[in-house]
């Protein structure tokens, strides 16, 4: 319950300080225990507050004797103060020692007190009050520096005694001030100005029992860097002109922090500062040790050897060293082109301190936040795989709390998987995945030597809050098993079919991870549609129908018992390369008239002589050089076969094209009947050519009539013959198909003339 205050004053200042008061004094609900969390450290105030009891807007007050005081941005850093959320969320709150509105009792007791006021939804301002207490937990040195997030201090025992700064009393400083000295600056610029002047410029200087303090912004006015073993130093060279007893003392009050971020090498993250800082060293440099902590943790030895951290001096470089998920850092996950990447950090405390010939003990404190850049990271993946239970076990991560597994995909038909996530005491987590071998996701194959092989393809979605940015990552697990008995091979069969070779391909223990090569030839759609293959796929088996007069078929025999077909098939192993399985299947295919064009230059060719009227006797038929007789007859075909160059054949050159062509001639003769005796006016002549391609003669050309148990490719071009009866004047027709053949392509076209016969 807030109290409302009306009263009016007229004094601004005292109506600040009042509306302040009526902001922050109430009277809150109760707050479960562990939101709040206080501790001293390193000379400072700690004060942790859980994010989910923060307001949509909150801030800090701090309340002395003369009142509440609200702590700008500003004023935070002028005296000491800083504000900031730890990547969990929480809001942090330090004070240092000797900030302003501090109650320091003797140098060795400190209070504070604080308000917290929060905003709810409804615009009003809860406030909670905190009165922090601490002790010196070790005496103060001469001279102290503090390197906090938004601000440097230096703080120094005063009055300091003459001997420090010998010669300077004999200096003109004038009043009361501050000098400050730069790279460069002539003694003209280096002049006297009075505190107003350097509060004007961000330099505050404060009293705090028995100590003088210095404190100011980082990139103040009157600042400079300087390069020392390679990192970046920021100084602020200030002489503190000081009234005492009736003289003005010079303390020298430089301060100098290093500006340097943390780097990344490999998996640990670097920070490296100079061993001797030398804008605040004077003469002989005595090291007397350093500490390291994380937050409010001073770490030990011991700590941190089991935590993985280093601090090692080389080259005069400080490093300190934190690896990748160590006990006290930070992962933050992201996605840097695509893939997993994390960014760390740590708060990181560090404390240096030396004598020199002028100052008996110097403490060095920082207070540095340190994050990385996002670097790639590629998931661990744990296979846990137990061949023996042909059980698939795997893990992935570790991962921070910002990654969560949105599914799991396996096999090549991208099947869901389930998994359980895998917790772990400092929030970190992992997933696993079990599935059996027998699952419908594992592709399983047989392999040399007796075993089997169990593959799982893996695609991991992940997701990372709170943008919800997606990424991905693939795996494949296999395992290999030892079979008690050999599985069967795959097995070739061929048949013979009215239309051409029937090939069966039973699987065995091949698991379809082969392919099928006719020849020299791979089994693809493209070769399948140009040869008008028949292809069907079973649960056992997989068969394919290769046409008479089709590409990969070898044509070993003509003869008037009819054309020898060969087909060479092997099945290819898609991995190893290796042949699993051949097949050389022969069927021989009755025809009745046929034309082959041979790629050695012969032609072969077989007549009906049966379809003229009155039928001729194919024994009798010659070719163009009368010697040429059939080399094979029977009642109704003959066949001949000739070299292109020989029985009077005829070449010719048309285009690109090579034409040989000769005729199957049947001489006169006379005819005996039981009519009146008479002869043919006009002999049987079949004109049959081959045409080559010019550049090249390594063809098969085959000319086949249509037959109605041939269901030939409408792709191959027809052609028709005629022949003419002598009595009935009828013309007999029927269809040729030619085809030719350059190795397994289609390549060019020949053709068979039929004349037509006058009796």
């Amino acid at each position: 319950m807030t109290i409302l205050c009306t009263m009016k004053v007229r004094a601004i200042k005292i109506i600040l300080c009042i509306l302040l008061l009526c902001a922050t004094l109430s009277t809150p609900t109760p707050v479960p225990v562990g939101t709040f969390r206080s501790e001293c450290h390193e000379r400072h105030f700690w004060l942790f507050v859980r994010s989910g009891f923060l307001g949509i807007m909150s801030r800090f007050d701090v309340q002395d004797h003369q009142g509440v005081h609200f702590l700008s941005g500003q004023k935070a850093t002028e005296c000491g103060y800083t504000m900031l959320f730890n990547p969990h969320g929480d809001l942090v709150f330090r004070a240092s020692f000797l900030a302003c509105h501090v109650n320091n009792q003797g140098d060795s007791e400190f209070r504070l007190k604080v308000w917290l006021v929060t905003r709810q939804v409804n615009g009003r301002d809860l406030g909670y009050p905190f009165l922090l207490h601490c002790s010196a937990q070790w005496p103060w040195g001469f001279r102290e520096f503090v390197c906090e997030e938004s601000y440097m201090e230096v703080s120094i025992n005063g009055p300091v005694p003459a001997a420090l700064h010998s010669g300077q009393e004999k200096k003109e400083v004038g009043n009361s001030g501050m000098m400050f000295h730069r790279p460069g600056h002539t003694k003209e610029e280096v002049r006297p100005r009075t505190m107003t002047e350097a509060s004007a410029l961000g330099y505050h200087i404060s009293e705090s029992g028995s100590r003088i303090i210095l404190r100011c912004p980082y990139s103040s006015p009157l600042s400079y860097t300087i390069k020392e073993k390679g990192v970046e130093l920021e100084v602020v060279n200030a002489t503190i002109l000081y009234p005492h007893q009736g003289k003005v003392l010079a303390i020298d009050a430089t301060v100098a922090c290093s500006m340097n971020e943390a780097t990344v090498d490999g998996t640990h993250l670097l920070w490296p500062v100079p061993h001797v800082l030398s804008p605040l060293v004077h003469g002989r440099f005595r090291d007397r040790g350093m500490r390291i902590g994380v937050e409010t943790l001073a770490l030990s030895e011991s700590v941190i050897k089991d935590r993985g951290y280093e601090i090692s001096l080389r080259d005069g470089v400080v490093e300190v060293s934190v690896p990748f998920g160590a006990e006290g850092t930070h992962i933050k996950s992201g996605v840097l082109e695509g893939q997993y990447s994390q960014s760390l950090s740590v708060d990181l405390f560090y404390m240096h301190q030396w004598e020199d010939d002028r100052w008996p003990l110097t403490q060095h404190r920082s207070f540095r936040f340190l994050k990385t850049a996002y670097v790639p990271r590629t998931p661990i993946l744990t296979d846990n795989t137990i061949s023996s239970q042909k059980l698939f076990s795997v893990s992935l991560g570790v991962f921070p709390p910002d990654v969560s597994l949105h599914n799991v995909t396996g096999g090549r038909e991208g099947d869901t998987l389930s998994w359980v996530q895998v917790p772990y005491p400092n929030g970190s987590h992992s997933y696993q995945l079990h599935a059996p071998f027998s699952h419908s996701s594992v592709l399983q194959k047989y392999i040399d030597g007796g075993y089997r092989r169990y593959t799982l393809p893996l695609i991991f979605s992940l997701t990372i809050s709170p943008h919800g940015e997606v990424f991905y990552h693939n795996a494949t697990i296999v395992s290999d098993v030892q079979e008690q008995t050999a599985p069967e091979p795959p097995r070739l069969e061929g048949k013979c079919t009215e239309r051409g070779l029937l090939v069966l391909l039973h699987y065995g223990a091949l698991e379809r991870s082969w392919e099928l090569f006719l020849g020299d030839r791979r089994l693809d759609w493209d070769l399948v549609e140009m040869g008008g293959f028949t292809v069907e796929t079973e649960e056992d088996y997989f068969s394919v129908e290769i046409p008479l007069y089709s590409p990969g078929m070898t044509y070993e025999e003509v003869s008037l018992q009819g054309v020898v077909g060969r087909l060479e098939v092997s099945v290819v192993d898609i991995d190893t390369l290796k042949v699993e399985n051949s097949l050389i299947h022969r069927c021989t295919f009755r025809v009745r008239e046929l034309l082959v064009c041979l790629p050695e230059g012969r032609m072969v060719v077989v007549t009906d002589t049966s379809r003229t009227i009155p039928p001729t006797q194919p024994k009798h038929t010659t070719l163009l050089d009368p010697s040429c007789v059939p080399q094979e007859t029977d009642s109704v075909r003959a066949l001949f076969n000739f070299s292109l160059d020989s029985c009077g054949s005829i070449a010719t050159v048309e285009g690109d094209f090579l034409v040989y062509e000769n005729q199957v001639l049947f001489p006169k003769e006379l005819i005996t009947t039981d009519d009146p005796p008479s002869h043919r006016n006009s002999p049987y002549r079949l004109t049959i050519q081959c045409r080559y391609p010019a550049i090249d003669t390594g063809i098969v050309s085959i000319e086949h009539p249509v037959h109605p148990t041939f269901a030939l490719s409408p792709m191959l071009p027809l052609k028709h013959t005629q022949r003419e009866a002598s009595r009935s004047g009828q013309y007999v027709a029927g269809v040729c198909v030619a085809i030719v053949v350059m190795g397994a392509l289609i390549a060019a076209t020949l053709k068979m003339l039929c004349c037509p016969i006058k009796m």
